[in-house]
Protein backbone atom coordinates (compact mmCIF):
# COMPACT_ATOMS: atom_id res chain seq x y z
CA UNK A 1 0.00 0.00 0.00
CA UNK A 2 1.71 3.44 -0.95
CA UNK A 3 1.43 5.88 2.03
CA UNK A 4 1.35 9.67 1.89
CA UNK A 5 4.09 11.67 1.92
CA UNK A 6 3.64 13.98 4.85
CA UNK A 7 5.77 16.43 3.12
CA UNK A 8 3.32 18.95 0.98
CA UNK A 9 4.83 18.88 -2.28
CA UNK A 10 6.00 21.90 -3.84
CA UNK A 11 3.54 22.73 -6.26
CA UNK A 12 0.99 21.92 -3.53
CA UNK A 13 0.95 24.54 -1.00
CA UNK A 14 0.15 24.06 2.86
CA UNK A 15 -4.02 24.04 3.92
CA UNK A 16 -3.43 27.71 5.27
CA UNK A 17 -3.50 28.98 1.53
CA UNK A 18 -5.98 26.54 0.10
CA UNK A 19 -9.34 28.85 -0.94
CA UNK A 20 -12.87 26.34 -1.28
CA UNK A 21 -10.75 23.27 -2.05
CA UNK A 22 -8.76 25.29 -4.57
CA UNK A 23 -5.40 25.48 -4.53
CA UNK A 24 -3.38 28.53 -4.62
CA UNK A 25 -1.89 27.61 -7.80
CA UNK A 26 -4.67 27.02 -9.96
CA UNK A 27 -5.79 30.68 -8.73
CA UNK A 28 -2.84 32.29 -9.93
CA UNK A 29 -3.63 29.74 -13.12
CA UNK A 30 -7.27 31.55 -13.14
CA UNK A 31 -5.38 34.93 -13.21
CA UNK A 32 -3.22 34.64 -15.52
CA UNK A 33 -6.12 33.75 -17.96
CA UNK A 34 -8.18 36.59 -17.47
CA UNK A 35 -5.00 38.84 -17.31
CA UNK A 36 -5.61 41.07 -20.74
CA UNK A 37 -3.12 40.01 -23.49
CA UNK A 38 -0.09 43.14 -24.25
CA UNK A 39 -2.31 43.70 -27.59
CA UNK A 40 -5.36 44.47 -25.65
CA UNK A 41 -3.97 46.71 -22.85
CA UNK A 42 -2.46 48.55 -26.09
CA UNK A 43 -6.10 48.29 -27.57
CA UNK A 44 -6.97 49.86 -23.73
CA UNK A 45 -4.51 52.49 -23.95
CA UNK A 46 -5.35 53.97 -27.59
CA UNK A 47 -9.10 53.76 -26.59
CA UNK A 48 -8.54 55.92 -23.51
CA UNK A 49 -6.25 58.75 -25.45
CA UNK A 50 -8.63 58.35 -28.21
CA UNK A 51 -11.25 59.37 -25.31
CA UNK A 52 -9.14 62.04 -24.06
CA UNK A 53 -8.78 63.40 -27.36
CA UNK A 54 -12.05 63.86 -28.42
CA UNK A 55 -12.88 64.92 -24.46
CA UNK A 56 -10.12 68.07 -25.55
CA UNK A 57 -12.02 68.72 -28.84
CA UNK A 58 -15.27 69.30 -26.91
CA UNK A 59 -13.58 71.49 -24.60
CA UNK A 60 -11.89 73.05 -26.97
CA UNK A 61 -14.79 73.77 -29.02
CA UNK A 62 -16.74 74.69 -26.22
CA UNK A 63 -14.47 77.54 -25.64
CA UNK A 64 -14.64 78.85 -29.39
CA UNK A 65 -18.11 78.71 -29.17
CA UNK A 66 -18.21 80.93 -26.07
CA UNK A 67 -16.40 83.84 -27.43
CA UNK A 68 -17.58 83.42 -30.70
CA UNK A 69 -20.12 85.69 -30.57
CA UNK A 70 -18.00 88.64 -30.07
CA UNK A 71 -15.38 87.78 -32.55
CA UNK A 72 -15.99 90.16 -35.84
CA UNK A 73 -14.73 89.82 -39.41
CA UNK A 74 -12.69 92.56 -40.52
CA UNK A 75 -12.29 93.68 -44.23
CA UNK A 76 -10.57 96.62 -46.03
CA UNK A 77 -10.57 98.53 -49.11
CA UNK A 78 -7.71 100.74 -50.27
CA UNK A 79 -4.71 102.20 -48.66
CA UNK A 80 -0.99 101.73 -49.60
CA UNK A 81 1.89 100.18 -48.23
CA UNK A 82 3.55 102.77 -45.61
CA UNK A 83 6.78 104.55 -46.46
CA UNK A 84 9.55 105.23 -44.95
CA UNK A 85 12.39 108.16 -45.66
CA UNK A 86 15.97 106.82 -46.42
CA UNK A 87 18.79 108.85 -44.93
CA UNK A 88 18.80 110.68 -48.80
CA UNK A 89 15.30 112.24 -47.48
CA UNK A 90 13.86 110.36 -50.27
CA UNK A 91 10.36 108.25 -49.27
CA UNK A 92 10.13 104.70 -50.32
CA UNK A 93 7.79 101.73 -49.99
CA UNK A 94 8.21 99.70 -47.06
CA UNK A 95 7.54 95.94 -46.95
CA UNK A 96 6.48 94.46 -43.42
CA UNK A 97 9.83 92.57 -43.10
CA UNK A 98 12.42 91.50 -45.06
CA UNK A 99 10.68 87.60 -46.49
CA UNK A 100 7.23 88.45 -45.54
CA UNK A 101 4.38 90.14 -47.77
CA UNK A 102 1.08 91.93 -46.20
CA UNK A 103 -1.25 90.24 -47.94
CA UNK A 104 -5.32 91.38 -49.07
CA UNK A 105 -7.81 89.69 -47.08
CA UNK A 106 -9.86 89.83 -44.17
CA UNK A 107 -8.82 90.45 -40.41
CA UNK A 108 -10.32 89.87 -37.32
CA UNK A 109 -11.61 92.07 -34.19
CA UNK A 110 -13.75 91.43 -30.82
CA UNK A 111 -16.66 93.18 -29.36
CA UNK A 112 -15.28 95.20 -26.72
CA UNK A 113 -18.78 97.13 -25.79
CA UNK A 114 -22.16 96.32 -26.83
CA UNK A 115 -22.73 99.81 -28.49
CA UNK A 116 -20.52 99.19 -30.80
CA UNK A 117 -16.83 99.46 -30.08
CA UNK A 118 -14.81 96.87 -31.75
CA UNK A 119 -10.77 96.36 -30.46
CA UNK A 120 -8.30 94.91 -33.16
CA UNK A 121 -4.48 95.46 -34.03
CA UNK A 122 -3.56 98.28 -35.28
CA UNK A 123 -1.49 96.52 -37.70
CA UNK A 124 -4.31 95.46 -39.33
CA UNK A 125 -4.72 99.28 -40.73
CA UNK A 126 -0.94 99.97 -41.47
CA UNK A 127 -2.08 100.57 -45.11
CA UNK A 128 -4.33 103.78 -43.78
CA UNK A 129 -7.40 102.01 -46.22
CA UNK A 130 -10.31 104.08 -47.81
CA UNK A 131 -13.33 101.77 -46.60
CA UNK A 132 -13.53 99.30 -43.52
CA UNK A 133 -16.63 96.95 -42.75
CA UNK A 134 -17.54 95.05 -39.88
CA UNK A 135 -19.31 91.37 -40.38
CA UNK A 136 -20.50 90.25 -37.06
CA UNK A 137 -21.05 86.66 -35.83
CA UNK A 138 -24.83 86.40 -37.18
CA UNK A 139 -24.08 87.67 -40.36
CA UNK A 140 -24.65 91.53 -40.25
CA UNK A 141 -22.05 94.02 -42.08
CA UNK A 142 -21.54 97.54 -41.53
CA UNK A 143 -19.28 100.09 -42.07
CA UNK A 144 -16.34 100.89 -39.31
CA UNK A 145 -14.76 104.13 -38.34
CA UNK A 146 -11.19 103.75 -37.05
CA UNK A 147 -11.52 106.14 -34.26
CA UNK A 148 -7.88 105.68 -33.14
CA UNK A 149 -5.08 104.06 -32.67
CA UNK A 150 -2.14 103.14 -30.07
CA UNK A 151 0.59 102.46 -31.78
CA UNK A 152 3.30 101.53 -28.91
CA UNK A 153 0.50 98.96 -28.04
CA UNK A 154 -0.51 97.57 -31.71
CA UNK A 155 -3.72 98.41 -31.22
CA UNK A 156 -7.19 99.96 -32.95
CA UNK A 157 -10.17 101.24 -31.85
CA UNK A 158 -13.31 100.94 -34.32
CA UNK A 159 -16.74 101.70 -34.21
CA UNK A 160 -20.23 100.60 -35.98
CA UNK A 161 -23.31 102.19 -35.17
CA UNK A 162 -25.00 99.02 -33.54
CA UNK A 163 -26.60 98.20 -30.29
CA UNK A 164 -26.66 95.49 -28.31
CA UNK A 165 -23.81 93.83 -29.36
CA UNK A 166 -22.28 90.40 -27.39
CA UNK A 167 -19.31 91.25 -25.41
CA UNK A 168 -17.03 88.37 -24.08
CA UNK A 169 -16.19 87.84 -20.53
CA UNK A 170 -12.96 88.99 -19.72
CA UNK A 171 -10.34 87.34 -17.53
CA UNK A 172 -7.54 89.74 -15.87
CA UNK A 173 -3.83 88.95 -15.60
CA UNK A 174 -3.98 88.07 -12.17
CA UNK A 175 -5.90 85.19 -12.42
CA UNK A 176 -3.64 83.30 -15.23
CA UNK A 177 -1.19 81.35 -14.60
CA UNK A 178 1.48 79.47 -17.02
CA UNK A 179 1.15 76.43 -18.37
CA UNK A 180 -2.49 76.46 -18.58
CA UNK A 181 -4.16 76.66 -21.77
CA UNK A 182 -4.50 79.25 -24.33
CA UNK A 183 -6.69 79.54 -27.68
CA UNK A 184 -6.29 82.11 -30.11
CA UNK A 185 -9.34 82.68 -33.08
CA UNK A 186 -9.29 84.58 -36.50
CA UNK A 187 -10.18 85.12 -39.86
CA UNK A 188 -7.58 85.50 -41.72
CA UNK A 189 -7.48 82.57 -43.63
CA UNK A 190 -10.52 83.50 -45.21
CA UNK A 191 -13.09 80.84 -43.21
CA UNK A 192 -16.30 81.80 -42.80
CA UNK A 193 -15.93 80.69 -38.79
CA UNK A 194 -12.90 81.56 -36.87
CA UNK A 195 -10.33 79.10 -37.60
CA UNK A 196 -8.43 77.94 -34.27
CA UNK A 197 -5.16 77.87 -32.58
CA UNK A 198 -4.34 75.91 -29.25
CA UNK A 199 -1.24 76.23 -27.13
CA UNK A 200 0.03 77.06 -23.56
CA UNK A 201 0.37 80.48 -22.03
CA UNK A 202 4.18 80.33 -21.62
CA UNK A 203 4.57 83.59 -19.75
CA UNK A 204 3.12 86.75 -17.81
CA UNK A 205 4.00 90.22 -17.69
CA UNK A 206 5.90 90.31 -20.92
CA UNK A 207 7.01 93.44 -23.13
CA UNK A 208 7.56 95.82 -20.18
CA UNK A 209 4.07 94.43 -18.45
CA UNK A 210 1.89 95.15 -21.31
CA UNK A 211 1.08 91.66 -22.56
CA UNK A 212 1.10 88.00 -22.08
CA UNK A 213 3.04 85.15 -23.96
CA UNK A 214 1.56 81.99 -25.75
CA UNK A 215 3.02 79.36 -27.92
CA UNK A 216 -0.27 79.26 -29.71
CA UNK A 217 0.33 80.13 -33.54
CA UNK A 218 0.05 83.82 -33.34
CA UNK A 219 0.04 85.05 -37.18
CA UNK A 220 -1.74 88.01 -39.69
CA UNK A 221 -4.15 85.11 -39.12
CA UNK A 222 -5.50 86.24 -36.13
CA UNK A 223 -4.10 89.52 -35.33
CA UNK A 224 -6.71 91.48 -33.77
CA UNK A 225 -8.38 88.37 -32.52
CA UNK A 226 -8.90 87.02 -29.16
CA UNK A 227 -6.83 85.04 -27.03
CA UNK A 228 -8.50 83.25 -24.64
CA UNK A 229 -8.88 80.51 -21.61
CA UNK A 230 -10.85 77.31 -22.03
CA UNK A 231 -13.81 78.72 -20.57
CA UNK A 232 -13.94 81.18 -23.16
CA UNK A 233 -12.80 84.45 -21.12
CA UNK A 234 -10.84 86.92 -23.42
CA UNK A 235 -7.13 87.11 -21.72
CA UNK A 236 -6.49 89.54 -24.75
CA UNK A 237 -5.72 90.84 -28.15
CA UNK A 238 -3.37 89.20 -30.14
CA UNK A 239 -1.07 91.68 -31.55
CA UNK A 240 2.43 91.47 -33.22
CA UNK A 241 5.41 92.56 -30.55
CA UNK A 242 9.24 92.34 -30.77
CA UNK A 243 11.79 93.68 -28.10
CA UNK A 244 11.48 97.37 -27.72
CA UNK A 245 9.58 97.92 -31.30
CA UNK A 246 8.66 101.55 -30.06
CA UNK A 247 5.78 102.57 -32.12
CA UNK A 248 6.32 100.29 -35.31
CA UNK A 249 3.11 98.88 -35.55
CA UNK A 250 4.42 95.81 -37.67
CA UNK A 251 7.07 94.99 -35.37
CA UNK A 252 7.08 91.36 -34.75
CA UNK A 253 5.78 90.21 -37.44
CA UNK A 254 8.71 88.01 -38.06
CA UNK A 255 8.13 85.84 -35.80
CA UNK A 256 4.23 84.63 -36.58
CA UNK A 257 3.63 81.12 -35.95
CA UNK A 258 7.32 80.63 -34.25
CA UNK A 259 5.77 79.46 -31.26
CA UNK A 260 6.28 83.29 -29.66
CA UNK A 261 3.04 84.74 -29.88
CA UNK A 262 1.88 87.68 -27.65
CA UNK A 263 -1.45 89.18 -26.67
CA UNK A 264 -2.07 92.54 -25.15
CA UNK A 265 -3.73 91.69 -21.76
CA UNK A 266 -7.27 93.25 -20.56
CA UNK A 267 -5.86 95.68 -17.85
CA UNK A 268 -3.61 97.05 -20.21
CA UNK A 269 -6.19 97.39 -22.71
CA UNK A 270 -8.86 99.05 -20.44
CA UNK A 271 -6.26 101.28 -19.18
CA UNK A 272 -6.31 103.03 -22.77
CA UNK A 273 -9.41 103.08 -23.99
CA UNK A 274 -10.76 106.18 -22.38
CA UNK A 275 -8.77 107.89 -24.68
CA UNK A 276 -8.66 105.55 -27.12
CA UNK A 277 -12.65 106.57 -27.01
CA UNK A 278 -12.00 109.85 -27.47
CA UNK A 279 -10.54 109.59 -30.61
CA UNK A 280 -6.62 110.17 -29.01
CA UNK A 281 -4.53 108.37 -31.10
CA UNK A 282 -1.64 107.49 -28.18
CA UNK A 283 1.71 107.28 -28.76
CA UNK A 284 4.89 106.49 -26.51
CA UNK A 285 5.07 108.97 -23.91
CA UNK A 286 8.94 109.96 -22.90
CA UNK A 287 10.19 111.78 -19.84
CA UNK A 288 13.72 113.16 -21.75
CA UNK A 289 16.12 111.72 -19.35
CA UNK A 290 18.93 108.98 -20.02
CA UNK A 291 19.60 107.12 -17.21
CA UNK A 292 21.96 104.65 -15.27
CA UNK A 293 20.88 101.12 -16.48
CA UNK A 294 23.29 99.36 -14.46
CA UNK A 295 20.97 97.76 -11.16
CA UNK A 296 22.23 98.71 -7.52
CA UNK A 297 24.31 96.59 -6.06
CA UNK A 298 22.61 96.00 -2.57
CA UNK A 299 25.34 96.14 0.95
CA UNK A 300 27.55 98.65 -1.68
CA UNK A 301 28.93 101.07 0.56
CA UNK A 302 25.63 103.94 -1.46
CA UNK A 303 23.32 101.44 -1.00
CA UNK A 304 23.66 99.00 2.61
CA UNK A 305 20.03 97.98 2.45
CA UNK A 306 17.67 96.67 0.34
CA UNK A 307 15.41 98.68 2.13
CA UNK A 308 17.12 101.33 3.87
CA UNK A 309 16.02 104.94 3.49
CA UNK A 310 19.84 105.57 1.27
CA UNK A 311 18.33 103.02 -1.19
CA UNK A 312 19.67 105.11 -4.59
CA UNK A 313 16.76 104.79 -7.05
CA UNK A 314 17.52 105.28 -10.92
CA UNK A 315 20.56 108.05 -11.23
CA UNK A 316 20.05 110.13 -14.00
CA UNK A 317 22.92 110.17 -15.97
CA UNK A 318 23.06 113.83 -18.27
CA UNK A 319 21.22 116.76 -18.31
CA UNK A 320 17.52 116.41 -19.18
CA UNK A 321 15.40 117.24 -21.86
CA UNK A 322 11.99 118.87 -22.63
CA UNK A 323 9.62 117.92 -19.54
CA UNK A 324 12.40 116.21 -17.44
CA UNK A 325 14.06 119.72 -17.66
CA UNK A 326 10.77 121.84 -17.14
CA UNK A 327 10.12 119.98 -14.15
CA UNK A 328 13.32 120.60 -12.49
CA UNK A 329 14.97 117.46 -12.88
CA UNK A 330 18.90 117.78 -12.97
CA UNK A 331 21.85 115.33 -13.42
CA UNK A 332 22.40 112.79 -10.05
CA UNK A 333 18.91 112.81 -9.18
CA UNK A 334 17.94 109.28 -8.15
CA UNK A 335 13.98 108.72 -9.19
CA UNK A 336 12.59 106.77 -6.53
CA UNK A 337 9.37 106.15 -7.37
CA UNK A 338 7.14 107.17 -10.20
CA UNK A 339 2.89 107.79 -9.73
CA UNK A 340 3.96 105.66 -6.24
CA UNK A 341 5.68 102.78 -7.87
CA UNK A 342 9.27 102.20 -6.61
CA UNK A 343 11.74 102.61 -9.05
CA UNK A 344 14.72 100.59 -8.02
CA UNK A 345 15.91 99.56 -11.76
CA UNK A 346 15.91 100.50 -15.44
CA UNK A 347 13.19 97.62 -16.23
CA UNK A 348 10.99 99.15 -13.11
CA UNK A 349 10.81 102.62 -15.28
CA UNK A 350 10.63 101.16 -18.28
CA UNK A 351 7.41 99.04 -16.97
CA UNK A 352 6.08 102.60 -15.26
CA UNK A 353 6.34 104.33 -18.30
CA UNK A 354 4.59 101.46 -20.68
CA UNK A 355 1.65 101.51 -19.39
CA UNK A 356 1.21 105.00 -20.41
CA UNK A 357 1.18 107.17 -23.23
CA UNK A 358 2.34 110.78 -24.32
CA UNK A 359 0.08 113.28 -22.82
CA UNK A 360 -0.38 111.82 -19.82
CA UNK A 361 1.13 113.34 -16.45
CA UNK A 362 3.26 111.96 -13.96
CA UNK A 363 4.45 112.75 -10.18
CA UNK A 364 7.99 111.53 -9.44
CA UNK A 365 9.72 111.34 -6.62
CA UNK A 366 13.37 112.07 -6.63
CA UNK A 367 16.65 112.12 -4.31
CA UNK A 368 18.53 115.04 -4.75
CA UNK A 369 22.01 114.47 -2.39
CA UNK A 370 20.24 114.32 1.64
CA UNK A 371 16.94 115.83 0.24
CA UNK A 372 14.10 114.17 -0.74
CA UNK A 373 11.11 115.81 -3.47
CA UNK A 374 8.70 115.41 -5.77
CA UNK A 375 8.02 117.04 -8.96
CA UNK A 376 5.32 116.80 -11.84
CA UNK A 377 5.82 116.40 -15.03
CA UNK A 378 3.83 115.33 -18.48
CA UNK A 379 4.97 112.92 -21.27
CA UNK A 380 5.85 113.66 -24.66
CA UNK A 381 5.78 111.96 -27.71
CA UNK A 382 9.20 111.00 -29.32
CA UNK A 383 8.51 113.41 -32.33
CA UNK A 384 7.92 116.08 -29.58
CA UNK A 385 10.87 115.50 -27.71
CA UNK A 386 13.10 115.92 -30.79
CA UNK A 387 11.87 119.05 -31.30
CA UNK A 388 12.83 120.64 -28.01
CA UNK A 389 15.07 123.95 -29.13
CA UNK A 390 18.80 122.99 -29.52
CA UNK A 391 19.17 125.99 -26.80
CA UNK A 392 18.13 124.01 -24.11
CA UNK A 393 20.15 121.84 -22.10
CA UNK A 394 20.97 118.73 -23.21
Amino acid sequence: MNRRDPRPALCDPPVSKRRGGQSLAICLATAFVAAPSADAQATNADAKVTRLQRAQQTVFGAALEAVAPSIVKIETIGGALPVEVNPEGIAAPRPARPGFRQADGPTTGVVWTADGTILTSSFNFVRDPAIITVTLHDGRRFVARLVARDRPGRLALLKIDCDDLPVPRRVSPADLRPGQWALAAGFGYGSRTPALSVGNLSALHRMSGTAVQTDAKISPANYGGPLFDIEGRVIGICVPRAGDGGEDEIAGVEWYDSGTGFAVHVDFIELRLPRLRKGSDLQRGLMGIVVDRRDPVVGSPDNPSPTGDRRLGLAIRSEPRGPAADAGLRPGDQILEVNGDRIERWIDLRRALARRAAGDSLLVKYRRGETVATTRLTLVSEAALAAVPTSQPG
